[in-house]
């Protein structure tokens, strides 16, 4: 993927060690990863934007994590060997079932100030905009991508299904890259557990209210991807009701 910030550009201090939390309601999330307290929120239109209804028996359901492929039909689920990004990048094509794919893409760069997360800039191929003047010393540049796809019957010439899924540029964090902590996030909900990860003790829990797609760690190369688990609904509260007596039996004993 494309860098998420301006290479070689010095983080402001107040960007330091911050996380990035994605939620697929298209909240962008700046958080103390100790602490998960919020520093400021940015919205921006939804992840993933798609039909939900089922067409000529059957449907595809994408991924909001990656933008993965699956197709509904007759009852089954099927994971397709190819991702809304993918397909954009291979347009125009066709597949062997007479399927036409068309997409197109579209990058944007957010010019933010760190410390109170205003949208101080944005550039694009077909325009700049400045809310403010920016600062080199405040301003960290996040990028994002929009990608458009849509399905046509090579016969019929009818339009079959059409999406847009959204990314922030990223890099996948080295593995020699020592991250000291921990997230859990539940599959159903915006639920996310951060323990400590040498000991695995929770350090703080929260719902953020609409379901986690992605976490990132700001480094000076831009955005890091973390890895983190998903868990199901129960299995999150048991590890919060875990938590909770375990604090309670510690300021009790």
């Amino acid at each position: 993927m494309g860098r998420g910030l301006e290479v070689n550009a010095p983080l402001p201090s107040s960007a330091n060690g911050m996380i990035f939390i994605s939620t697929i309601d298209g909240y962008l999330r700046a958080i103390d990863p100790f602490s998960g307290v919020d520093k400021w929120e940015l919205k921006e239109s939804p992840v993933l934007n798609a039909p939900t209804s089922i067409q000529h028996g059957f449907t595809f359901l994408p991924d909001p994590q990656d933008g993965t492929l699956y197709m509904l039909r007759d009852g089954q689920l099927k994971k397709l060997p190819y991702s809304i990004p993918q397909l954009v990048s291979a347009s125009p094509c066709r597949s062997s079932d007479g399927v036409l794919y068309a997409g197109s893409k579209k990058d944007v760069w957010f010019g933010i100030n760190a410390v109170t997360g205003a949208k101080v800039e944005e550039l694009s191929q077909s325009s700049i905009r400045r809310q403010c003047p920016a600062s080199s010393n405040t301003t960290i540049f996040i990028g994002r991508s929009e990608y458009h796809l849509s399905m046509f019957d090579a016969e019929s010439h009818v339009r079959r299904w059409n999406a847009t899924f959204t990314d922030y540029s990223s890099h996948l964090l080295p593995a020699d890259v020592s991250y000291p902590y921990q997230h859990l996030a539940s599959s159903s909900d915006g639920r996310l557990i951060t323990a400590d990860g040498t000991t695995g003790s929770i350090l703080w829990e929260r719902n953020l209210g609409s379901t986690i797609v992605a976490i990132y760690l700001l480094q000076s190369d831009g955005l890091h991807k973390l890895r983190y688990t998903v868990v199901g609904k129960e299995t999150m509260e048991e590890l919060v009701r875990v938590s909770v007596n375990n604090f309670t039996a510690l300021i009790t004993a």
